[in-house]
This record gives structure tokens, C-alpha cells and sequence, in this order.
């Protein structure tokens, strides 16, 4: 299915009225949940230093307390003790604004998520190589998995240990039966779930002006019952969110998943986890191009948005194709990967001169951040 020139990789898109050729919407194939979860079993990397959102680090407070900065109302969600350091009888927060301290207790020492075993946007194995082909198993260790009650779903990317970022138009059908949707982490081969971990999603939150007519706002929160365990033996770890606004445009960055090697070839995930990179162009260059091309007739402005998705790809046969929606664009900074963009749509796979359209995560930081800390 796959071939060295022809390098496709996925995005299972809901625009399904645009000339006959928007991407469809969940397969209805891939594996059923084998488990309901439980708190899993404690990660085993050393810790490293630093902390921050997403980042898992476990600095150490006054007194020797190790610690992890977490959304602000979510440290109970780990099962460890918030507590804020107190020298000289002076409250203060050593965790970045919009943060606080999780600190271990002699009561519960556990840590089933793993906190701390890793830091975001680190990759949890030897990888050799970007070339666009076949990923190497632990290469995308963000990367979720996500299966509904017909089977897969489409895919995500795991910010920590108990939320999952993807598309709207995935997980939409089911924001009111959320129980219904499931993500399994560590997967690399999608036939093979013998070694990777599986959560049930306890909540679905919708950006509340998501558009399934244009796909505007196409993104959403899972919140997960319980927690992944980060880790390098079980090839589980974060990604690292950007800052709100930032700008990705002009970088390579790399995409990944399980999706098709062309459009609509069935719907079924492929067996081995696929990468691409592709560059991220600017919005003019992406408009301009679907409105030469008249591959959205005379409603390139209501499928575009300059503020909320970003394109990239145009290049022959380097693109997203069908059955990924939701997959994580990622890009290099200081040497950890950070999520840019989630695959939403596009039209046909591969075509030079042909964008793919994301979602773009740094309009929607705060959202998330605000998702987080109140779900």
C-alpha cells in the first residue's frame, strides 16, 4: 500500500459537499477497546528537570516536595496533594501563571500517570530518520488513537495525561455519549494493541463555534477517565503546546498517522503509522491557490478562515489523505516537537499546488487551557 514516491499519509476530513471530493468521515474499521482502563501503573524514565503545561516536569519545592506544574484545577486529577509553598509564611506559586504545584504525600506517593518521567514533545525511542515512509515506533509517542462504537475513529494528540486534543468532526456524533469514544495510546502497528494502553473519554468538549458546515473551529477536548501513563517503555509522552499565536509559517513540520496512501482507497486504518513532512505556507499563498484552481467554486471564504487553520503540503504526492482526522502537525522548537495544526480537510491527496488545511492550535491555546482547567 505504500511506495517510497508515492508518500501519502491521512486526513479523514467531513467536507463531503465540495465538488464530490471532501474527505469522508469515520471507518468504520480498526480494533474494539479491550479494556475499560484503571489507574495504570507508575512510569519508569528518570525524571527530568523543568515543568510548565503539558511538559510533565518535576521540579523540586522547599523542604526536598517534588513537584509537577499542572492546570490550574486539575492536580486533584492526578491523584497527588496540591499544596502551595509557603516560605516565610508568604503564599507563592512556583509554576508559571495559569499553574500550579502538584506535590507527592507520604499518603499517596503512587504516581500512575507518570509525572514527571518525561518532558513534552520528546521523542521515546532512537530515531534514526525523518524520511518521509514507514515511522519508527516510538517516533510520535502524542500520537491517540481513537476508536468509536463502529470501530476507528480518526486521531488526536495527547497534551497530558488525561486530555486528548483532536478534530470536532471526530468525535462530534458522540459529545453527548462520550463513553462511546475511546483512545489507545503506544500504538504503532494498528493491528497490534497488545501493548498499548486504552481510557475511556469521560467528557467531549466542543469549541463552542464549530462549524460542520465549513469546518471553522474544527477542535475539541477529550477528557479521559483516567490517566495514560507517560513513559519510555510504554512509548507514551505529551506534546508540547505552543504559545497562543505563535507562527509556524515557513517551517517544515511533520504530520503522521494511519490513514490512506490514496483518497478514499476504503475505509479502513492502515497497519503501520506513516510520516510526511511538509511545509507550512502562508494563508495568502493557500487561499490564492484554491481560488485559482476553483476547487471550492466561489466559496473559498467560507471554507478558508485566515485566523483559525493554517495549510500546508503542495507538493506531489507529500500530503494528508483520507481517515486522519484529527492527527497532530508537529514542528521542531529547541529541539521537542510542539503541536502547530490538527488535519482537518482538504481536496484530493497530493496534487502540486494543493493545500491541506489544519486546524490552528495557537489561535485556540487559551481554549484549551481554559477546557482543561475547568472539565
Amino acid at each position: 500500500m505504500f511506495s517510497k514516491v508515492c508518500v501519502f499519509l491521512v486526513i479523514a476530513s467531513a467536507v463531503n459537499s465540495v465538488a464530490g471530493q471532501g474527505f469522508p468521515g469515520s471507518g468504520s474499521a480498526g480494533p474494539p477497546p479491550t479494556s475499560g482502563g484503571g489507574n495504570p501503573g507508575i512510569g519508569t524514565s528518570g525524571p527530568p528537570s523543568g515543568g510548565g503545561f503539558g511538559s510533565a516536569g518535576r521540579p523540586t519545592g522547599s523542604g526536598g516536595q517534588n513537584y509537577v506544574c499542572v492546570p490550574i484545577g486539575t492536580c486533584s486529577s492526578f491523584t497527588i496533594d496540591v499544596r502551595i509553598v509557603t516560605p516565610g509564611n508568604q503564599q507563592q506559586n512556583p509554576c508559571p501563571a495559569g499553574q500550579e504545584p502538584c506535590y507527592t504525600t507520604g499518603n499517596n506517593p503512587g504516581n500512575p500517570c507518570g509525572l514527571g518521567t518525561t518532558q513534552c514533545g520528546t521523542r521515546l525511542a532512537s530515531v534514526t530518520s525523518n524520511a518521509d515512509g514507514f515511522s519508527q515506533r516510538g517516533a510520535f509517542p502524542w500520537q491517540a488513537f481513537i476508536v468509536n462504537q463502529t470501530g476507528y475513529a480518526g486521531s488526536g494528540v495527547l497534551i497530558d495525561p488525561y486530555h486528548v486534543v483532536t478534530a470536532a468532526h471526530k468525535v462530534v456524533q458522540n459529545q453527548n455519549n462520550p463513553r462511546n469514544i475511546g483512545v489507545y495510546m503506544g500504538i504503532w502497528e494498528s493491528t497490534d494493541v497488545s501493548t498499548a494502553q486504552y481510557r475511556v473519554v469521560s467528557r467531549v468538549s466542543i469549541h463552542p463555534q464549530y462549524n460542520s458546515a465549513s469546518l471553522r473551529n474544527d477542535i475539541a477536548v477529550l477528557r479521559l477517565e483516567n490517566c495514560f501513563t507517560l513513559g519510555q517503555s510504554n512509548y507514551i509522552n505529551t506534546a508540547c503546546l505552543p504559545t497562543q499565536g505563535q507562527s509556524f509559517v515557513g517551517q517544515n513540520c511533520l504530520v503522521s498517522g494511519w490513514g490512506e496512501t490514496s483518497f478514499r482507497l476504503n475505509d479502513a486504518p492502515t497497519m503501520r503509522q506513516k510520516q510526511v513532512t511538509v511545509p507550512i505556507v502562508p494563508y495568502a499563498t493557500c487561499r490564492a491557490s484554491y481560488a485559482q484552481s476553483n476547487l471550492l467554486g466561489n466559496r473559498v471564504d467560507f471554507y478558508l478562515d485566515s485566523v483559525g487553520e493554517i495549510c500546508a503540503g503542495g507538493q506531489s504526492m507529500r500530503d494528508a489523505c483520507t481517515q486522519d482526522g484529527g492527527a497532530p502537525l508537529v514542528c521542531p522548537v529547541n529541539g521537542r516537537y510542539t503541536v502547530a495544526g490538527l488535519v482537518i480537510w482538504g481536496k484530493g491527496c497530493g496534487a502540486p499546488g494543493v493545500y491541506g488545511v489544519y486546524t490552528n492550535v495557537p489561535n485556540y491555546v487559551n481554549w484549551i487551557q481554559n477546557t482543561v482547567n475547568t472539565q
